[in-house]
């Protein structure tokens, strides 16, 4: 599971920036909007292992490293750092008794959405953030305020 793991989220995360940056660097502007984990932030989390929270800390260090080297060329890079998001993947490994057990622990009071997560996503990447590079953006409700 840790080589998977780190394939997908940290050498994924590489790769996919690697794919962009050329493009980007020729027209001295770009944005790349990098996903980590509050897992990262917080050690752990409700689901994933180990394995899950090394590799999300790599991401949010990754992006760091990208926003300093990349923003003398007009690239933003930004991570977000979602808490836990209601999908398809984890719709069965929770049960409904322990979805509503952890929203009581949530200072909104609900679990996230793909929606949360999409418009922070939309925000980073659009002008509206067009001053913020190495951010790291919480999208988790409050379940981990810092």
């Amino acid at each position: 599971d840790y080589d998977r793991i780190l394939d997908v989220s940290l050498r994924g995360t590489l790769y996919m920036s690697q794919a962009v940056l050329p493009a980007m660097q020729a027209q001295q502007s770009g944005s790349i909007v990098c996903i980590s984990s509050v897992s990262a932030q917080r050690g752990g989390g409700i689901l994933g292992g180990p394995h899950y929270s090394a590799a999300k800390a790599g991401v949010l260090g990754l992006a760091r490293a990208m926003a300093r080297e990349f923003g003398p060329q007009g690239i933003r890079v930004n991570c977000v750092t979602p808490g836990l998001i209601s999908t398809d993947i984890n719709k069965d490994i929770l049960s409904a008794e322990k979805k509503a057990e952890i929203a009581q622990t949530i200072p909104l009071g609900r679990l996230g959405g793909p929606d949360d997560v999409g418009g922070v996503c939309v925000f980073l990447a659009s002008d509206l953030s067009q001053y913020c590079t190495g951010v790291t953006l919480d999208v988790n409700g409050g379940m981990l305020i810092h």
